[in-house]
């Protein structure tokens, strides 16, 4: 597993985990985020600027914290 910080653009990965607090929690799944959706990443905003994904699953796109993305474990998707 890796965080999903660390996943370049164009990349499309599994939710395995999202960790944090209640609150970190809550966000995302506000955000349309839960463990087994499957999300790709659109772009990285430039000087630690936010991550810009789709979730394949349900269609949604969203921007993401860096800080909140270090919390979003995934898994590639083969």
């Amino acid at each position: 597993m890796l965080s999903l910080i660390s996943v370049p653009p164009g990349i499309t990965v599994k939710i395995i985990q999202m960790a944090g607090g209640r609150g970190v929690q809550m966000r995302l799944f506000q955000l349309g985020l839960h463990p087994g959706d499957t999300i790709r990443v659109l772009s990285v905003g430039p000087f630690g600027g936010p991550l810009y994904i789709e979730n394949l699953t349900t269609g949604v796109r969203a921007a993401i914290g860096r800080g909140v993305a270090r919390r979003i474990l995934v898994q590639p998707v083969r």
